[in-house]
């Protein structure tokens, strides 16, 4: 027994035991109650009235099973498609300003012939135009540069003549050179001329050429350029005029930078003192008399020379002996008309 008033600790035991069964008790009777509860009225009105504690949301409703989606065999669907960026290949459209010039060729510039002039025939291979038997006036347009360092131009001659070449129209020094073509073959045999053109001064070569293929090739001297070149038979477009004495003849005609010289031809069957007259012109003419190598049309050397210009005609008066002779009208400025008048009285 202990000391003092307080209960003993066996009392105590029971008490704490008899409350703990009249909890457990309780608790067995509140859950009976609430099982009945449920059984009776359900859940939902049990929570109302707080007998069961049951959380404020809602149970989330049963999801319907969906069924599987069938995974379609096909292929995703296409992206938008774009046109194509063009790309360059060795057969898409060549551009305007092409890479490698093809080589830069030089084209053949169409020409207006007159009654008296016969057509020139042209072939290209590549930088090489074939001429094929040279008559009358042959003009082309070309350029030289970095990537085209020269251009070639092939001709033959089928009788003796004289032949001039004219090269202009440049913005920087190009030369230009006349070859033989060793058995018409194409290759260089021997250089029989050269000369250059610069912007304001033409390149002229002037040769009488025999029986052959010859060569001329434009080559580029300083930086790319465009040229003018013109080759001309000088001995194929003559214009034969017959007998001159006492007659008088006239030509009246035009000559351009396509077209820089004319030849008449004409015969003398005495010795006759000739006068031969030039005006109408607007710009400065040239007018040569020369002889005529056995009368095949190729000039043998000059007897005189003068100038016709807009103020004041070119006249020339010579004694002549018989043989045959060569008058050239040639520009020295720029286009303009002409009247030549030739007499032996």
């Amino acid at each position: 027994m202990s000391s003092g008033g307080g209960p003993s600790g066996s009392t105590r035991r029971i008490r704490i035991a008899i409350v703990l069964g009249g909890i457990a008790g309780g608790l067995v009777a509140a859950a009976n109650v609430a099982n009945i509860g449920t059984w009776l009225v359900g859940d939902s009105v049990l929570c109302k009235f707080g007998i069961l504690k049951c959380s404020n949301s809602p149970e989330p409703a049963p999801v319907a099973s969906t069924p599987p989606t069938t995974v379609s065999s096909s292929p995703s669907p296409e992206p938008i498609k774009q046109d194509p960026i063009p790309v360059s290949s060795p057969t898409s459209t060549p551009s305007p300003t092409p890479e490698t010039p093809a080589p830069v060729s030089p084209s053949p510039s169409p020409v207006k012939l007159s009654a008296d002039e016969k057509p020139c025939t042209v072939e290209q291979n590549g930088s090489t135009v074939n001429l094929g038997s040279l008559e009358g006036s042959c003009p082309f347009a070309g350029n030289v540069s970095s990537n085209n360092l020269e251009n070639r131009y092939r001709f033959k001659i089928d009788n003796p003549s004289n032949i001039s070449l004219f090269l202009d129209d440049v913005n920087s020094e190009v030369e230009m050179f006349l070859y033989s073509d060793k058995d018409g073959t194409g290759i260089i045999q021997y250089q029989l001329e050269n000369t250059s053109a610069i912007k304001l001064r033409t390149g002229i070569i002037k040769q009488e050429l025999n029986v052959g293929s010859y060569i001329i090739v434009v080559k580029m001297k300083a930086r790319d350029t465009p040229y003018s070149l013109q080759i001309i038979n000088n001995t194929s477009q003559i214009q034969k005029l017959g007998y001159l004495e006492e007659k008088t003849i006239s030509k009246n005609g035009t000559i351009t930078l396509n077209n820089r010289e004319r030849f008449y031809s004409f015969q003398l069957a005495n010795p006759s003192s000739i006068s031969l007259s030039l005006g109408g012109v607007n710009s400065e003419v040239e007018m040569v008399l020369y002889s005529d190598k056995n009368g095949t049309g190729v000039i043998q050397y000059q007897l005189e020379n003068i100038s016709a210009f807009n103020s004041k005609p070119g006249i020339i008066k010579s004694n002549l002996r018989v043989g045959n002779y060569i008058v050239l009208v040639r520009s020295k400025l720029r286009d303009t008309n002409y009247n030549l008048t030739m007499s032996a009285p």
